[in-house]
Formats: C-alpha cells, structure tokens, sequence
C-alpha cells in the first residue's frame, strides 16, 4: 500500500510515551499517528538542517540568513485546529524515515518497517511534503516539543537556536 500523503500535521511530546507523537490527516480525512523517538530525531535533525543550510551556502553571512529565514517562517505561521487522531486507531513507531529532496521541496516518509503484514485497513507508512518554509515552521513546534521533553539541545544549529530567542521585553518603569 502506497503511504498516506498527509497535508495537516499536529506535533507534541507524550510525557507518558517519552516521544513525539505526529498526528497526520490527508485530504480525504483520513487519520494516523506517528511516534518518533528521541533517538530517531537526533539522526534526522542534522538532514534536515542541512538541507536548509545549503540554500545558503556560499552566501555572505550565511548564519544570519538562516536566522532571519527562520524567523520569518516562524511568524509566517498561522494557526490551525489540531489534527486529532486517536492513539488507539491507526499508530505506528517510525523506524526509519527516507528524506526525498529537492532544490525547493523535501518530502519525508515515516515507516513502521516492523515486518508486520500490511492490511488494506492499516497504513504503516506516511509521507509529509515540505517546502523550506514549511520545514522550517515544522522544525521549530519539534524543537519546541524537545524542549519540553528535557532532551539534548545540541542537535539543533546556532541559527534555530537565535531565531527562538523571545524579543527583549520593554524596560519596565517603576512609578512612586
């Protein structure tokens, strides 16, 4: 079975599960969860930022173009409702993940890769397409997430990590 292209996708960290739960729909409505561990996301966040850093390559001041295209995907992205798929329904822990890229696009595709025998009713594999923009808006609710999960932060490059910094909050005034 082909996997399920997705075009919405709700990302969070599980406490109980100690992972990140990616909750996808495609355009029919149809629903799945996937489950990326910590340890698979140390392996895909250096591809991913790579990806994003060859677009500047060469570039004068390649570090502060990356800070700034990530700060304005970031407040480019506008607020959807969440996606939300049952845990119980149609699940899977990705094993491995295959990066298609492009120039201007990359698509990503989570499989179960368990051995299990697929059934028509169970999808075991999910792409999710992503121009710059988009994985950059990604990359930060996942740095987000790890945040919160209390996992190593060296993963993430330099430029990720400036384009986070909250603004300086205006001097407080003191009045008697």
């Amino acid at each position: 079975m082909a996997p399920l292209s997705l075009i919405r996708l709700t990302t969070e960290y599980s406490i109980e599960e100690d992972r990140l739960c990616l909750r996808g729909e495609d355009e029919t409505g149809r629903k799945i969860v996937i489950w990326l561990t910590a340890r698979m996301l140390r392996v895909l966040t250096p591809r991913l930022t790579a990806w994003l850093e060859r677009q500047t390559a060469n570039q004068p001041l390649a570090d502060v173009r990356q800070t700034m295209a990530q700060e304005a995907a970031v407040a480019g992205h506008a607020a959807q409702p969440p996606v939300t798929a049952a845990l119980d329904g149609n699940a899977f822990l990705a094993r491995s993940i295959d990066i298609v890229t492009a120039d201007d696009a990359m698509r990503l595709v989570f499989k179960a890769d368990d051995g299990a025998a697929e059934t028509t009713e169970t999808t075991r594999a999910a792409e999710i397409p992503f121009l710059a923009a988009e994985l950059r808006q990604w990359l930060a609710i996942v740095m987000a997430a790890s945040d919160t999960a209390g996992w190593p932060a060296d993963i993430w490059p330099d430029w990720m990590r400036e384009a986070r910094r909250p603004a300086q909050a205006a001097p407080r005034l003191n009045l008697h």
